[in-house]
């Protein structure tokens, strides 16, 4: 054991680290997930597929270029688990953790090789008061640096504060988001291919509404990428 290694052990010891999934200790070579954990993720690899299940779900409602998401997303689970907390008690460091993942694999695929800016799906200000922060502006600030592009994050607005979608069906959340946003800043024809970005995609009824916000802005194109989709 080399002198870094056992000053890690010590500082563990004094100071124990947890895993982000299942709260087990971490060992030494473990950051912030456990090799459990991490093996257990479920992965999509969207990235590497224009056809792949996301993009037919939500092509349907709204023209993209491509859709993505990390993982695979589950009721119950070590994904559920990381974005609750990242979502609902504070821990934005998950979030950024994630964050710096997602753009890691996004630089990957080829079809985010023209991507001139990244936008998240707004909170409605109520909401983002209470909360404190919006998390899709943090994954969104995550992708901007790893893809070296820029972060519009005051192009959409969510004008309509809407219930809490986990807890009705796909048709009232239909009904429930139908116009929820707005332009609030009109988008140049020339910023091209955008990325809209969102935690979690279930139906596929909020970013496909703020989508289609976004694209009354002529002459642009979007792709959309998540954490964690369910297909």
């Amino acid at each position: 054991m080399n002198y870094t290694t056992y000053l890690k052990s010590f500082v563990d010891l004094i100071f124990p680290r947890n895993c982000w999934g299942c709260r087990s200790s971490l060992q030494v070579y473990e950051k912030h997930l456990c090799l459990r954990c991490q093996l257990d993720l479920p992965i999509t690899n969207f990235h590497l597929t224009q056809y792949n299940p996301l993009y037919e779900k939500l092509y349907k409602t709204v023209p993209l270029k491509s859709a993505s998401s990390l993982f695979y997303f589950h009721k119950e689970g070590i994904v559920s688990e990381l974005i609750h907390q990242f979502k609902y008690l504070g821990q934005q460091k998950i979030g950024l953790y994630l964050g710096d993942w997602l753009g890691e694999v996004l630089r990957e695929s080829p079809f985010l090789k023209d991507i001139k800016g990244v936008i998240p799906v707004p909170l409605h200000p109520t909401k983002q008061r209470k909360r404190g922060y919006n998390q899709a502006e943090i994954l969104s600030m995550c992708l901007s640096k790893k893809l070296q592009i820029p972060l519009y994050n005051n192009s959409v607005e969510r004008v309509k504060n809407t219930k809490a979608l986990a807890h009705i069906g796909y048709e009232k959340r239909r009904e429930e988001i139908h116009q929820a946003f707005e332009q609030k800043i009109k988008l140049k024809e020339n910023e091209g291919h955008l990325l809209l970005v969102d935690d979690v995609i279930t139906t596929g009824a909020t970013i496909s509404s703020c989508a289609q916000a976004l694209l009354k802005n002529e002459g642009i194109e979007l792709s959309v990428v998540s954490l964690a989709c369910r297909v």
